[in-house]
């Protein structure tokens, strides 16, 4: 099955992990806000929860949609953290992004 963000071609909470890697924040300059925040919401469609890895962008900056993404799903009532990744492949990014669904 092949599909695309910010549309899946599966089913509501069809997998318990989403994992997206280098793809969005990284390309935060290709990519405006809401491309972002309906990916995300996308992918918490289809997994119960999403881990995106790194929080960069290509110039090894804090993604400018990472705040305002952040503060729109809380207050939604979706779960955010962020946690050190262990791994490191662009200098400083090194953390990863959790969001877990409101409980209902």
């Amino acid at each position: 099955m092949v599909g695309e963000l910010p549309s899946l071609p599966f089913e509501d909470e069809a997998f318990d992990l989403a994992l997206c890697s280098h793809f969005l924040f990284l390309y935060s300059a290709h990519f405006n806000y809401d491309f972002h925040l309906r990916s995300v919401k996308e992918m918490l469609r289809v997994a119960r929860e999403l881990r995106i890895f790194p929080l960069l962008t290509l110039m090894l900056e804090k993604s400018p949609h990472l705040i305002r993404l952040i503060d729109e799903l809380s207050i939604e009532g979706y779960h955010v953290e962020i946690h050190p990744a262990g791994y490191e492949l662009q200098q400083g990014g090194n953390e990863v992004m959790v969001i877990k669904k409101p409980a209902i």
